[in-house]
């Protein structure tokens, strides 16, 4: 089956095999939240909403790599030989004209507009680099809880529909036991795990995030339980406190 995704530099890309969505996800070429499309589906969505499908969870992203940065200023097209010294007929440089005295306008020119946009790239610096470090924050949480959750939650249902109640543990749920998920009545939820991040970011490590079962069979979870602040959660699990 073709998938295709969404990169804001080069726009739609592919087509390309399951696999080979995977192997981008593990370079971090792709992130949890870059839209993806593949034949069936209404309209793209979430790399995070079929990552049970294209079984995500057996693919750990290679941290050694960056993510993608945000798509920046077009590269320049033009050519190289453009700046070199005009050609004659015959292909010989025409003698430079003789320096002219004092600074032309276009140079005073530069030097206004240089003292005015240092100071503007130095405040968009500031508005920009605090943002991206969100954004990565908020793709490895992404990585490290909701995929996780995805997984996770049929199972929880299953073994509720099963024992007639939540599971309290692992085992229950059918599900190896990992460190950081804890299951049953937590933070007043009837049905919910919560799962504590651990080696995530010192931002959000020891943070948690709470997916309640919802009350009626195929309803979607309620994922905005957790100490975790809204900032570093995907839109669909802010609580709107912040």
């Amino acid at each position: 089956m073709d998938w295709y995704y969404h990169d804001p530099a080069q726009g739609r890309v592919g087509p390309l095999s399951a696999e080979e969505l995977r192997n981008r996800y593990r370079d971090r070429r792709i992130q949890l939240d870059t839209l993806v499309w593949r034949d069936g589906l209404r309209e793209w969505q979430p790399l995070d909403r079929v990552g049970e499908e294209l079984d995500l969870l057996s693919v750990t992203p290679d941290t050694r790599l960056p993510p993608p940065l945000p798509p920046g200023a077009p590269v320049s097209t033009t050519p190289a030989y453009a700046a070199s010294p005009a050609r004659g007929p015959a292909g010989y440089a025409r003698p430079a004209p003789p320096p002219k005295r004092g600074m032309s306008g276009c140079l005073i020119a530069l030097i206004v507009v240089g003292a005015l946009a240092v100071p503007t790239l130095g405040i968009l610096a500031a508005i920009a680099l605090p943002a991206y470090q969100e954004y990565t924050i908020r793709a490895k949480v992404a990585a490290a809880a909701d995929v996780r959750a995805a997984a996770i939650a049929p199972h929880v249902e299953a073994a509720q529909a099963r024992l007639g109640r939540c599971p309290d543990d692992a085992d229950e749920a059918g599900i190896e036991a990992a460190d950081g998920i804890d299951f049953g009545e937590v933070d007043g939820a009837r049905c919910a795990f919560r799962i504590t991040l651990q080696g995530v970011h010192p931002k959000v490590d020891g943070k948690t995030l709470v997916y309640a079962a919802p009350a009626t069979t195929g309803q979607p979870w309620d994922c905005t339980g957790g100490d975790l602040p809204d900032r570093y959660r995907r839109m669909q699990c802010r609580s709107g406190d912040e």
